[in-house]
């Protein structure tokens, strides 16, 4: 193995526990204090808990989608944290296993997002929710029938589900149309779908910041025609399509877009692979996708591919073929990449890359919807040059 972070543990001293002021109340008060306590003890993290998925709402509030043994099986379940990841709760027990990535007999979900404390979703492919902040979870029906959710986003008041036709892990040939579907309120159950021409696809990616919403359809890996790429800065009632500059390089798709603000947008490009490598490239637009900057290409090492942007311009790209890649610029308006972390590996993989201030960032190492499995979560503190495994306890 080759790591050329200097990857460690992170300890943090747990805070003082305040003490109840017990002289000043009778045995009653006190006998029903103890019992209200327990009831609102949070649950500990289950035992042998494994990460797939990681989402944060601002620095101190994060949710985690993994798995447990629990009763001779194995069970989904939603942690949350309201301290940054120092120390983590049991919300609640989803019914929905861990969909295993390219076993058609194992959907189920791998993503997790939260709209609000309150309200959250799980996804990808099938689609779960919660509306008292991940206690109970209620299986959604799947926007006009389809067969999987590829991806969902929220503002603070729609939530946007791209949606195949297509079972999980389908490999029969099935070629029908992606469709864009938007809640008509946040907490409600009722979808509409938003007229855009979405040809088929074997991915799509969303991602929102206010009132500003950007979809991607990858078109120049499956079909060879250009790829899709939309934007609507009125909350997702109109979109207008957007050129892609992943375009100007044959075989590169457009694979993701990062919105940091109404108008800031980062764009990923990943193609043309080789043995274990690919081009990797990314955009930045301050003009909500209508004019690009071109921020430079890392390292070869690496396929698939995930970006997260910090607010203040800082870029990461989590990377895997046969090993295990981050690469980070750290400049901003530069187009100069470092590679952070090489892991020959096997292909653990990366899943939910994503900063939650300018220097503090968060991924899930070896998900457990991947072959890995080991759903280890890491984090760095300056900006991606250092990256530690932070432990899932209470």
């Amino acid at each position: 193995m080759i790591v050329r972070s200097r990857s460690g543990h992170s300890v943090r001293a747990s805070r003082p526990r305040r003490l109840a002021a017990a002289a000043l109340l009778t045995v009653a008060s006190v006998s029903t204090a103890t019992r209200q306590s327990a009831s609102a003890a949070p649950l500990a993290v289950p035992r042998g808990f494994r990460a797939t998925s990681v989402a944060w709402s601002s620095a101190r509030d994060g949710w985690l989608l993994g798995a447990a043994p629990c009763r001779g099986r194995v069970c989904s379940y939603v942690l949350a944290t309201t301290d940054g990841g120092t120390a983590w709760r049991r919300l609640g027990r989803v019914p929905a296993r861990i969909a295993e990535i390219g076993n058609p007999d194992r959907p189920g979900i791998t993503e997790i997002h939260f709209a609000t404390p309150r309200i959250g979703f799980g996804f990808a492919p099938y689609l779960v929710h919660t509306t008292d902040g991940g206690r109970t979870w209620s299986r959604m029906a799947i926007p006009g029938g389809g067969g999987q959710v590829f991806d969902l986003v929220t503002n603070r008041t729609t939530a946007f589900a791209v949606v195949s036709p297509c079972k999980w892990a389908d490999f029969g040939g099935c070629t029908g149309r992606l469709h864009l579907w938007r809640t008509s309120r946040l907490g409600g159950t009722r979808w509409v779908r938003v007229p855009l021409a979405l040809p088929y696809g074997t991915r799509a990616d969303l991602s929102v910041s206010g009132q500003t919403v950007y979809v991607v359809d990858p078109q120049r890996d499956v079909t060879g025609r250009r790829d899709k790429f939309y934007a609507s800065t009125d909350g997702g009632r109109h979109f207008t399509a957007r050129g892609v500059p992943c375009d100007a390089t044959s075989d590169v798709p457009l694979v993701q877009s990062v919105a940091t603000s109404a108008t800031d947008v980062a764009l990923l490009c990943v193609g043309r692979p080789g043995k274990s490598m690919a081009d990797k490239f990314v955009y930045t637009s301050t003009d909500a996708a209508r004019t690009y900057h071109y921020a430079g290409t890392m390292g070869s090492y690496g396929y698939q591919s995930q970006l997260a942007v910090s607010r203040t311009g800082n870029l990461a790209v989590a990377s895997v073929s046969d090993g295990s890649f981050i690469y980070i610029n750290d400049t901003p308006g530069a187009a100069r990449w470092t590679m952070v972390w090489a892991s020959s590996d096997g292909g653990a993989g990366w899943n939910d890359i994503q900063y939650t201030t300018g220097r503090e960032a968060w991924v899930v190492r070896g998900p457990v919807s991947w072959f890995d499995g080991r759903g280890k979560l890491y984090a760095t503190s300056d900006g991606g040059r250092h990256w530690y495994l932070q432990p899932i306890r209470g």
